[in-house]
């Protein structure tokens, strides 16, 4: 697809989806939804995000909003460095991968035995059974760039796992300060004399 099209389409949806949002306060009015501006303080945050959500379920159709999801992702890929720099990353992996595995290939017949790993792929072979995914006693390209894959997806998920304990703990430091500041000014309270 000519990318300057697949950038000219992507402007077009979010030029329509910004419309629509623009037009937003217009229907708020006409359904009554409309908040006097002194009320708008008293308002949390939470509560306006879910009658944001309400307001966009009530004008947009699921499959609009869909197409809006996607439409504003693959700007957002097209648009953003780091995913390109992630792209050609993960390009230059897979091609790593696929040429390790051919220098390892020495029957050309596009899999791996056992023999072909351990002389070749000494790690990948201590995990044969496990890359082995269809069980016929070797590996394909498919295979071996299936078990990088659940690899890295499990190093995030332990990264993941990692920074929810990090923020819990933080928070939890946060809740400790606040209720031993508390308790101090409560402290300073009592000792005042009367």
């Amino acid at each position: 697809m000519d990318l300057n099209f697949s950038h000219n389409l992507i402007l077009k949806h979010l030029i329509i989806a910004t419309g629509l949002l623009l037009s937003l306060p217009s229907v708020m009015a006409e359904n009554k939804m409309y908040i006097a501006a002194s009320d708008e303080k008293s308002i949390s945050n939470d509560n306006d995000d879910t009658g944001l959500e309400k307001t966009l379920e009530h004008n947009f159709s699921p499959e609009d909003r869909a197409r809006l999801r996607k439409a504003l992702s693959d700007y957002a890929k097209n648009t953003d460095p780091e995913h390109t720099q992630i792209e050609n990353k993960r390009k230059a992996m897979k091609e790593s991968v696929a040429k390790r595995f051919n220098d390892c290939n020495r029957d050309n017949d596009d899999s791996l035995d056992r023999e072909e790993t351990t002389q070749c792929l000494p790690q990948v072979a201590r995990h044969f059974s496990y890359v082995d995914v269809d069980e016929d006693g070797v590996i394909t390209l498919e295979e071996l760039e299936l078990a990088q894959s659940k690899s890295i997806e499990r190093q995030k998920a332990a990264e993941a796992r990692m920074e929810a304990q990090r923020i819990l703990e933080a928070e939890e430091e946060i809740k400790n300060k606040s209720k031993a500041k508390a308790n101090k000014q409560a402290a300073n309270g009592r000792k005042k004399p009367g």
